[in-house]
């Protein structure tokens, strides 16, 4: 498909993919971005780019996270971190986020720009959650289960967390689909995990002996509630 054909079919598939990359674009643009690129070097290539919702007074606002600690799991919403959004100036402001006093909610991510040496450009990497996801809808035992855990546990209505995870040489990239939550919400990425790498395919991962482990796309988790 064409570059345009696969952007329409990203953004359907995941709410805010054309969001994360026009604030993407006006946070590079920004003069301020220099300066949080120097604490935070790895942001938009090892780190990815992370859109969420969250209270703030007197607003909701979206936008990127582009500042705070950043760990194996993701973003730590325990700690402060700093958003940037376009809602409140059209060239974009920054916004911090003071630990644990707001709510948050994940709307999607977008991997970043360093890639391993046999990592796909990410609208492959997207079209490839796309196949999984359908993939596991379509088990009717799964998507029961599933929504029972989910509820009890407060996470999203079905699995959104694509992994890349290496173990040596081997690497996999698959959707999570199983596996301990840690207090903060997050997966705990230093237990086992179930990794379904291929429709047909679901690998029982010890996760604390990888190399490396890094989330590239969809939700990694739910944010905390004040």
């Amino acid at each position: 498909m064409s570059n345009e054909q696969a952007r329409r079919e990203m953004e359907a598939l995941f709410p805010g993919y054309e969001r994360n990359d026009t604030l993407r674009a006006a946070f590079m643009a920004h003069p301020a971005a220099a300066n949080i690129l120097k604490r935070q070097p790895q942001l938009g290539r090892r780190i990815p780019w992370v859109l969420v919702e969250c209270d703030v007074s007197p607003r909701p606002l979206t936008g990127l996270i582009v500042d705070g600690t950043y760990g194996p799991g993701g973003w730590d919403a325990a700690e402060k971190m700093v958003l940037f959004t376009d809602d409140l100036t059209p060239g974009g402001a920054f916004v911090l986020l003071k630990k644990g006093s707001v709510r948050f909610e994940v709307i999607g991510t977008t991997p970043g720009s360093t890639r391993s040496p046999d990592r796909p450009h990410e609208v492959d990497l997207l079209l490839h959650l796309s196949v999984l996801t359908k993939a596991w809808n379509a088990n009717e035992e799964a998507t029961r289960l599933w929504r029972v855990w989910s509820s009890v546990n407060g996470q999203t209505p079905f699995p959104q967390c694509y992994l890349e995870i290496a173990f040596g040489g081997e690497v996999y990239r698959g959707l999570v689909v199983g596996g301990t939550l840690a207090p903060s919400g997050q997966w705990d990425l230093d237990k086992e995990i179930d990794l379904m790498i291929e429709p047909d395919d679901i690998l029982a991962v010890d996760a604390a002996r990888a190399d490396r482990k890094e989330v590239l796309g969809g939700h990694y988790a739910q944010f905390p509630h004040s």
